[in-house]
């Protein structure tokens, strides 16, 4: 008798994992295209057109806290820009906002995306809290955005929804969950823009926080399925993957430095020669990144171009970069925002107001400088701590007329737009 309880924890032990093959065999993450090959992007260029860099603030001045915006290029000229916003981060008043921008308009009123009762009603789960959105138009033209969502814990317990909207932003589906893992379906995480494959499907850069920190491509079918997802690295060291198309077969990602004990800190680098079906381990390269996004592109010379906190330590300077070589290595050419010479040095507000004040007019237009520089300075200045600048989480894309569209957090507050073309890059390249 006394072996019997053996055999039965044999038996179930062995049922299990028949069950678990049989689960994960099934689950569409494992399923491969038979030959998947990128698409190129198409561009067209303005003939002739003088330098032009433009900056506008996307958001209201409520909420006070706003970050880790996205914006896509809609086919009929306009621009959506999507970022949650909230008392802070992860607090249970965040939602997704979303805003159109109009050619000689500017940006228009935002408004409310996604909201954790909306999400919780949509997928018949409840939700906490919610954080990273990225909105993208897909190559059937439908206006999607895919944001993250947290039941129960913190970001490593995270989990997406796509709401997909078929007329551009003017009416929108009921949000749907994404099935990313065939356990829990928990930690995949999303921040980067998406790649295009020739069948139609859409490589979505995605990360895991669980147990691990690595970047992975998540691959949706036109109906927002996952068809599969694909390892980029593996261990505890990288988030928040960018890939750049190089041809049919290649591409380059770049993934944000997350790792505890390497030093320096460097942005990752890695390619893939087979439309993404495996990866090259990653290697460092000699761009300094502080544990913080980058977004990045490919230019159609060959050029790839990065906009990142290229420091070791905080977020205090935002920077563009080109690289010559694939991304192993990287050049600054301009400082989008630089306050490095107060690294490590916050400031009393008496001394920091008139320096925050310096830089409002250069914004252009949004809300008044008064409420621009009072969420600003709540949120930069640490009760007997002083205050320091932060600008971080860039999201870059261009435009099918050529022209190029930042985004990203200013000084923890505020969402900034710039704009700007060929011709101003061609000048500081």
């Amino acid at each position: 008798m006394s072996r019997a309880p053996g055999r039965n924890v044999v038996r179930w032990a062995g049922l299990a994992a028949i069950l678990a093959a049989t689960v994960w065999a099934a689950w569409p993450g494992l399923q491969e295209a038979p030959e998947p090959r990128f698409v190129q992007p198409l561009l067209s260029e303005a003939a002739g057109a003088a330098p032009s860099l433009t900056s506008a603030l996307v958001n209201a001045a409520e909420p006070p806290r706003v970050h880790a915006a996205s914006i896509a290029a809609l086919p009929d000229g306009r621009l959506f820009s999507a970022w949650f916003g909230g008392a802070r981060e992860g607090a249970a008043d965040v939602r997704v906002y979303g805003a159109f921008h109009e050619a000689g308009r500017g940006w228009g009123e935002q408004a409310v995306v996604a909201s954790p009762g909306q999400t919780s009603r949509d997928v018949g789960r409840f939700v906490r809290k919610m954080g990273n959105p990225v909105a993208f138009v897909t190559p059937e033209g439908e206006l999607w955005v895919v944001y993250v969502s947290v039941t129960l814990g913190g970001w490593a317990t995270s989990q997406l929804n796509l709401l997909r909207s078929p007329d551009l932003g003017r009416t929108w589906l009921p949000a749907t969950r994404l099935v990313t893992s065939p356990f829990l379906n928990l930690s995949t995480l999303v921040k980067g823009s998406p790649v295009f494959y020739a069948d139609g499907d859409i490589g979505l850069p995605v990360y895991h926080e669980m147990a691990g920190k690595f970047g992975e491509l998540l691959v949706l079918t036109p109906e927002g399925e996952v068809r599969r997802k694909i390892r980029l690295d593996h261990g505890r060291r990288s988030l928040q993957p960018v890939v750049m198309v190089r041809d049919a077969r290649r591409a380059v990602a770049l993934q944000r430095f997350a790792g505890d004990d390497e030093a320096p800190p460097r942005v990752w680098r890695n390619e893939t020669s087979d439309g993404g079906r495996s990866w090259t381990p990653v290697a460092a390269t000699d761009l300094p990144n502080p544990n913080s996004a980058l977004a990045a592109l490919a230019l159609e010379d060959g050029r790839l171009l990065a906009v990142a906190n290229d420091t070791e330590d905080e977020r205090l300077r935002l920077s563009l970069l080109v690289s010559e070589d694939e991304g192993l290595h990287w050049r600054v050419v301009h400082r989008f925002e630089d306050h490095q010479e107060f690294l490590h040095r916050p400031l009393a507000p008496e001394a920091f107001r008139p320096l925050l004040e310096d830089e409002l007019a250069a914004l252009g237009p949004g809300p008044a400088p008064e409420a621009v520089a009072r969420n600003a300075e709540r949120n930069l200045c640490r009760n007997g701590g002083g205050c320091s600048w932060q600008y971080d989480y860039p999201y870059v894309i261009r435009d099918a007329a050529g022209d190029f569209h930042l985004v990203y957090t200013w000084n923890r507050s505020f969402i900034r737009h710039l704009r700007f073309n060929r011709a101003w890059l061609e000048e500081r390249l």
